[in-house]
């Protein structure tokens, strides 16, 4: 997963992204500036979340990557 992570964070053209945790909870990355990957062991992903605080999940934690749905 820090491997498709990192594919989006560095992605041309960027685009929004969200990471799903094992919990359920959604992460939103809104630029690439919104978001730190760590090197080495499981990896570990840090997300400015909107509110102004910050998520630090282990890459073990980390279900699903992927881009949200264009609005309707």
């Amino acid at each position: 997963m820090i491997r498709q992570i990192k594919e989006f964070k560095y992605a041309q053209p960027f685009e929004p992204f969200f990471i799903e945790l094992s919990s359920g909870r959604i992460l939103n990355v809104a630029t690439p500036d919104h978001i730190i990957v760590t090197e080495g062991g499981s990896g570990r992903v840090i997300v400015l979340n909107d509110d102004g605080t910050f998520s630090a999940p282990s890459g073990l934690h980390i279900a699903r990557v992927g881009i949200p749905p264009a609005p309707a």
